[in-house]
């Protein structure tokens, strides 16, 4: 298994979309920086506009594809 790789499912193989709360937005670069089930990740943006602070992003293998409701990470 990848670095990547965690609770014995492939980021890259599987359709799971993993809810990331978003701490900050570097909007030139287009990279949303947050957590996702308490560690800190980086995901691209590029699919999604006028992310903010605060807001929960779906994402599935570095990138953004959606966003998602606070419920879906229990906040």
């Amino acid at each position: 298994m990848s670095g990547e790789c965690h609770d014995e499912v492939c980021i890259t193989c599987s359709d799971q979309l993993l809810a990331m709360v978003v701490s900050d937005v570097d909007v030139p670069a287009r990279i949303a920086r947050g957590t996702i089930d308490g560690a800190d990740v980086e995901v691209s943006i590029d699919l999604i506009d006028g992310v903010t602070a605060g807001e929960v992003l779906l994402c599935h293998g570095g990138v953004a594809l959606q966003r998602g409701l606070p419920l879906e990470v229990g906040a």
